[in-house]
């Protein structure tokens, strides 16, 4: 998935929760969807998936410049 074709889901995931979720920061928005993602799976492979997440993150985020304005 690209980035751009994540930001496109995390707006759909906000309409779809509702207004009130429409109306968070994107950063809230992106949590509670990451959150409601990882309780699909078992806490043991829900924790493997984090880790990967923060590897990933941790190697890619010099080279990408961000979407989403700083969260405050």
């Amino acid at each position: 998935m690209s980035r751009q074709a994540a930001a496109d889901a995390l707006t759909e995931y906000a309409q779809l929760v509702g207004k009130s979720e429409s109306t968070e920061p994107e950063h809230w928005q992106a949590s509670d969807l990451i959150t409601d993602l990882l309780l699909g799976f078992d806490p043991p492979t829900a924790d493997l998936i984090l880790h990967r997440v923060t590897r990933d993150l941790d190697a890619e985020r010099a080279e990408e410049p961000p979407l989403f304005p700083p969260a405050d």
